[in-house]
């Protein structure tokens, strides 16, 4: 730690030291190392392991038999060659050893489908556990945890991750199982067939097991990387969704996508890098059974001639070999899945590991039986664990006395957000103590400490449920269930009651993600009743009416002071007219006590409090009036459609139990996908996405297309070899000589599969990559231009439209690349045997091809009932994916109100739903499976049987017979492999469809394209007012696409001059800030014109138009990266240097605080800038907006977050600004507006008065109401 940072940690150096890194590392780690996957196995899980595994390490014992089977067959043929075996032996002989095949290929099926039914059901219920074990993990973490780790990553590891970990279990660990099974047996087989000819063949063995492990632990490691990146990558989109209308107006998508684009090439080079080991590790596999082969056959014809070996022992050995490399060969298409579930299960186990030093789910710590509420800070310093080289508080010292109101007021970043979060244990101070009646609140149980404090927030937080259920919230920590009515009274206590019963379905009515269909003053008073619905004993109020009207803050102000008798009350307010009443009123300056008192002994002070009063000017007189005006102000809302949401898109929701539930439909691809979804669509896409690849992908296939017909050349050097090793004595000589030849091409055939395999695999896994990368920046971009109707869509959920760039992506890969060219290899190699076997012996080609059509239409039925299954369970794991995303995107709100324990009960409830689902389509598709690989056996007892009959009638040779079975059986057992791939290929099919879905979505409002007379209209603009512009609504009217049946706005008119600023002021939902999302082109109006400088906007090339406007918008938004960078974010078409970001860091009055960093322009201000106040960041997105330098300025309530004393100097500082600019000002607080050259006071989307602030006043009309609700003169 620096220097600097030492200075900072002003008490007990070493002791804040290890507080910081105890908030920042956990506890203790060290659990992570003996964590399994079968950690999170019940009983019943394991022994369905224990079973399954037996099933499938028997199944994979007992291919081996093959290879002695075969050689009892060979040495029947060649008895009867020699004359040895009579032809009615040969008969009886073979009828016997084919009756094996049958009961090999019984036992295989039984064996076979109880493994896979095994593993998938209970590799599902340990990847529900580990889900709900990560995510509960999640939810025990501090926020230090938080500030470091994007909530996109969180939820990227919980969609993608997982679901690679599931699928290792389910799929790929079964067949790895078998696999080793059947490498052993064969090894056992091969030794006592001949031990000298397995110990020679021995060092093979050796080499692939060292290769694939170096290998394997390499890949691993860049997998590991390349999944951190895609997580990082998935924050950008969380945050780019989430704030997509600022993100739209600054034309922030393209330094967005450069940051996605870029994070996605550095994963695309981690994983190049482990794919080309795996590369290599699957080119050597397929080529070492040829040198085997070849090896094998050259010293079992020096043992045959010297009598240590019989035909049949070289047969079954070679066989047996083989057999076991080819083992190991089943085992790389596996081992990329594998060691990608090892890596991301070692990810997940490490934050589960983590033991979070504030852990709401604790249940140690001691639980008062009572609370009198009495708060105390004994000379606390706070520093943030990510920012640890600023303090924040430094010794400060308080208290706030049971019953009693104390307000906390200063600059913003003076610390007052930070002493409510130490309160609620959000993250622990670095020196001193925070006592809540008499005990440090560090030894009480957190869950049972935040069930006594309530707090609303200045951006309040809803999740996406009813009305009701968002009030119900606040008694989950309590674990009792409020009733209706108890609902009601707290939605009256905080005026909400009336707009909500104005609503089509009331309290039964969906908010949206996040509450975002609802205006922020409707969010305000849904939070205050979720808050005082939970009775508390300490009421936490952070500007919690910062979002309403003058109207509405009135008579909420009033509910708040009812709600404050008989707690403990602790109010921050920038707003000083709120706090003038409490009892105790706390000035904070620059993280330490400056003054305390109440307001009578503060203003005799004349001090700091007295000048922030003076800024605001409030006064006795104005006062006077307010209450004068009492009588009439008392009721404001009716229920008249008024108070309607203008952009509500709100949808009914039936009477239901008290539940957190995800939204039922998440998914941006409004249908579901049926059975019918075609994989020639599939590829259709896979081949239009990678276009740009084409020449690599084509010379891909013609590799795999020849490494395919490698298996039917090794076919016919097989059937010569074994008809060589059956010469008689005196041909010895001939037979080592011909031996030494056909084992020469067997090692030329292994140079030619190395070759086309390491094609295959290097080609095609870098196209799938670049496909990935390609699918993933074309989707990010096609959503980042979608109108904003798009985003208003109950399924386009930030969550729902991260999931489907991330999840279908890589789902997209299971017809990818190296799955391609994995099919198209054995479907040349299932060709190639059959044209080769009717060459060679088309009688017994014809009944062994007949017998492939069996085993593909097994695996084709099984593909069906997995695409129907995957349909089913695909909506299931979006909808957890979404409601996991919302609960970690919300963090701070679930660790407030208690709600870690219900919300994962939720969690698991729709996890539990899921599996229900799948069982039976599981069952069908395992018996498929089944077939489809014991079936191969019956086709090589009816090859084996009627190639006998053949030999013995004198029509075949054995030659013949060796090639038809190779080619032919071989053939078949490729056709069941290739269903292997069925779960891959399903799940790609469902994801192209949603990706094509995404990718096809056209904006109403074309953000990409210009022209040339648009880019006229703009320099016209230009040339007529170099700094402002002449704006007129004509007659407009308009209605949100996703509630077309109230109007926003109803034949609104106005005209504003160039240079001229207008105020928009009235009710939440008057339609203020649809004004200002039509003039930024977000919609376009239903009726009637938007015009600039008397151009309609919607002729205007909508970005040139758009770098002609700055928004300041009510909740600044912040995105993962620096303050430079988030200042700079808006410049599309230039660079800006260092002096101009503080020039205008200057003018926003935040160049003292950004100087002050040690770390300048370069301090991160963490995911979503959580390491900043409201204050601070909304004067970072002024000095945004600044730095544009616009012709039009909207500023939507851009003051709202600033104290007075940072007020008064951004309002001079906008005032300068705003000379010769055009300017569009929505505000609550009318003290912001009063010099505006044109005041419209809006209601129902209507114009009720216009003019200037004296020219309403002398009216007495709404206008001079509303300043009398505000106390101004």
């Amino acid at each position: 730690m620096s220097s600097k940072q030492d200075a900072t940690l002003t008490n007990g150096g070493e002791h804040a030291r290890a507080i910081i890194e105890r908030q920042l590392n956990g506890i203790d780690g060290a659990e992570e190392q003996s964590l399994t996957l079968l950690t999170y196995a019940t009983t019943w899980d394991k022994a369905i392991l224990i079973v399954s595994s037996i099933c499938a390490i028997l199944a994979g014992a007992l291919n081996p038999l093959v290879p002695v089977i075969y050689g009892l067959l060979v040495s029947i043929y060649n008895g009867f060659e020699d004359g040895s075996v009579s032809a009615s032996e040969l008969r009886d002989k073979v009828s016997t050893f084919s009756l094996y095949y049958v009961y090999l290929s019984i036992a295989l099926f039984f064996l076979t489908y109880f493994a896979t039914v095994g593993y998938y059901y209970s590799g599902e219920r340990i990847a529900r556990s580990v889900r709900t074990a990560y995510l509960s993990a999640i939810m025990r973490q501090n926020m230090a945890f938080f500030d470091l780790v994007g909530s996109g990553e969180i939820t990227n590891r919980i969609v993608s991750d997982m679901g690679t970990v599931q699928e290792a279990i389910t799929s790929k660990l079964s067949v790895m199982l078998s696999a080793l099974a059947q490498f052993c047996a064969a090894f056992v087989v091969a030794f006592i067939m001949y031990w000298k000819t397995a110990l020679i063949l021995s060092p093979f063995f050796v080499a692939m097991i060292v290769s694939a492990s170096l290998g394997g632990a390499y890949a691993v490691k860049h997998h590991k990387r390349a999944m951190t990146l895609y997580g990082q990558a998935s924050s950008i989109t969380q945050e780019a969704f989430g704030a997509i209308r600022q993100v739209t107006a600054f034309g922030m998508s393209r330094v967005l996508s450069q940051r996605y684009v870029s994070l996605l090439s550095q994963a695309g080079e981690a994983n190049s890098k482990a794919e080309n080991v795996v590369a290599a590790l699957i080119a050597w596999m397929n080529a070492m059974p040829c040198l085997i082969d070849a090896l094998s056959f050259w010293a079992g014809s020096k043992f045959l001639v010297k009598g240590e070996m019989s035909v049949a022992d070289v047969t079954t050995t070679t066989l047996a070999v083989t057999i076991g490399c080819f083992a190991i060969i089943r085992i790389a298409p596996s081992a990329q899945a594998l060691i990608s579930g090892f890596a991301a299960a070692a990810e997940v186990f490490k934050t589960i590991a983590r033991s979070s030093s504030q852990d709401p789910l604790d249940t140690t710590g001691e639980q008062p039986q009572s609370v009198v509420g009495n708060i105390q800070l004994e000379h606390v310093d706070l520093v943030y664990p990510s920012r640890d080289d600023v303090g924040v508080l430094r010794n400060v010292s308080l208290e706030c006395p049971a019953m009693k109101r104390t307000a906390i007021v200063g600059s913003s970043g003076s610390g007052k957000s930070s002493i409510l979060a130490l309160l609620e244990r959000f993250y622990e101070p670095t020196g001193g103590k925070v006592i809540l009646d008499g005990k440090d609140i560090q030894s009480l149980n957190l869950r049972w400490l935040r069930s006594q404090i309530a707090l609303v927030d200045q951006n309040p937080v809803l999740f996406n449920a009813t009305i009701l259920e968002n009030i119900q919230y606040g008694c989950c920590s309590t674990n009792d269930e409020p009733s209706h009515q108890a609902v009601i009274r707290a939605a009256i206590k905080a005026n909400a009651h009336d707009f909500i019963t104005a609503l089509p379905h009331g309290y039964h009515t969906r908010v949206g993600e996040k509450g975002l269909q609802l205006s922020g003053g409707q969010r305000q008073r849904i939070a205050i009743a979720r808050a005082l619905i939970r009775d508390p004993r300490i009421l936490l109020l952070d500007e919690a009416t910062s979002a309403l009207d003058s109207k509405t803050e009135s008579v909420v102000q009033s509910a708040i002071d009812a709600a404050c008798q008989d707690r403990t009350t602790i109010m921050i307010a920038h707003r000083l007219s709120t706090v003038r009443n409490a009892d105790n009123i706390i000035v904070l300056a620059q993280g330490h006590v400056a003054e305390e008192g109440n307001h009578e002994s503060l203003i005799a002070k004349n001090g700091v409090y007295a000048s922030l009063v003076q800024k605001q000017q409030i006064q006795d007189d104005a006062a006077r009036l307010r209450d004068k005006e009492d009588g009439k102000e008392e009721v404001v809302v009716s229920n008249s459609v008024d108070e309607l949401n203008e952009k509500s898109t709100l949808t009914e929701s039936p009477d239901r139990p008290f539940t957190i539930k995800a939204q039922e439909s998440t998914n941006p691809t409004t249908d579901a996908p049926s059975q019918s979804t075609s994989a020639k669509k599939t590829l259709f896409f896979i081949f239009k996405m990678s276009r740009e690849n084409w020449k690599m992908l084509l010379f891909g296939l013609i590799c795999a297309i020849l490494a395919g017909l490698t298996i039917p050349a090794q076919s016919v050097l097989f059937a010569k070899l074994l008809t060589i090793m059956g010469f008689p004595a005196e041909r010895y000589t001939q037979l080592q000589n011909q031996t030494k030849l056909w084992s020469g091409l067997y090692i030329a055939i292994a140079g030619a599969t190395f070759i086309f395999w390491m094609g295959v695999e290097t080609t095609l896994a870098y196209a799938t990559q670049q496909l990935s990368q390609r699918v993933r920046q074309i989707g990010f971009q096609t959503i980042m231009i979608q109108d904003m109707a798009f985003f208003d869509e109950p399924a386009n959920t930030t969550n729902a439209l991260s999931t489907v760039l991330s999840n279908s992506t890589d789902d997209l890969a299971g017809m990818g690349g190296p799955v391609m060219g994995g099919i198209l290899t054995f479907i040349s190699t299932i060709l190639g045997g059959i044209i080769l076997s009717l060459v060679v012996g088309w009688k017994l080609a014809l009944v062994c091809t007949a017998t492939i059509p069996i085993v593909v239409a097994c695996g084709w039925l099984r593909l069906q009932i997995l695409n129907a299954f995957d349909t089913k369970v695909r909506q299931s794991g979006i909808d957890s994916a979404a409601y996991a995303g919302e609960l970690i995107g919300s963090v701070r709100t679930v660790a407030s109100l208690g709600l870690e324990e219900y919300s994962m009960r939720q969690y698991d409830s729709i996890l539990a739903q899921r599996s229900a689902k799948s069982l039976q389509s599981i069952l069908s598709a395992s018996s498929l499976y089944a077939a489809s690989q014991s079936v191969v056996y019956l086709c090589a007892a009816l090859a084996f049987w009627y190639g006998g009959q053949l030999i013995a009638d004198r029509e075949y040779s054995t030659f013949q017979v060796y090639v038809c079975f190779v080619s032919l059986i071989s053939g078949s057992q490729i056709a069941g492999s290739i269903f292997t791939f069925a779960p891959d290929a399903s799940k790609a099919m469902h994801a192209s469809q949603e990706l094509d879905k995404v990718m096809q979505a056209k904006p109403k409002i074309n953000h990409a394209l210009g022209n040339a007379e648009a880019e006229t209209e703009k320099h016209d603009i230009q040339a007529q007012h170099p700094k402002g512009c002449r704006i007129e609504f004509e007659n407009v009217t308009f209605s949100y696409p996703s509630r077309p049946d109230r109007l926003a706005l109803n034949n609104f008119s106005i005209i504003v001059e160039p240079g001229q600023t207008l105020a928009l002021i009235g009710q939440t939902g008057s339609g203020k800030s649809t004004c200002v999302s039509l003039l930024e082109r977000f919609y376009e109006p239903d009726l009637g014109r938007v015009l600039v400088d008397r151009h309609d906007i919607t002729e205007l090339d909508v970005n040139a138009y758009r770098q002609t406007i700055s928004l300041v918008s009510q909740e600044s938004i912040m995105f993962s990266g620096t303050i430079r960078e988030n200042i700079a974010v808006g410049q599309v078409e230039r660079e800006v240097s260092d002096p101009e970001i503080m020039e205008a860091c200057r003018q926003a009055n935040i160049i003292d605080f950004v100087q002050s960093l040690p770390e300048g322009l370069s301090t991160l201000v963490g995911t979503s800038g959580n390491m900043l106040s409201g204050g601070q960041k909304q004067r970072i997105a002024i000095a945004r907006a600044f730095l544009r330098k616009p012709k039009i300025l909207l500023l939507d309530e851009a003051t709202s977050a600033l104290d007075t004393e940072s007020e008064a100097i951004v309002q001079a500082a906008m005032d300068t600004i705003r000379r010769g600019r055009t300017t569009i000002m929505v505000a609550h607080r009318l003290s912001t507006i009063r010099n505006a050259g044109i005041i419209c006071v809006m209601e129902n989307g209507m114009l009720i008065e216009s003019g200037s602030h004296h020219e309403l006043m002398s009216l007495r009309g709404k206008y001079w109401e509303m300043v009398g609700m505000q106390n101004l003169h």
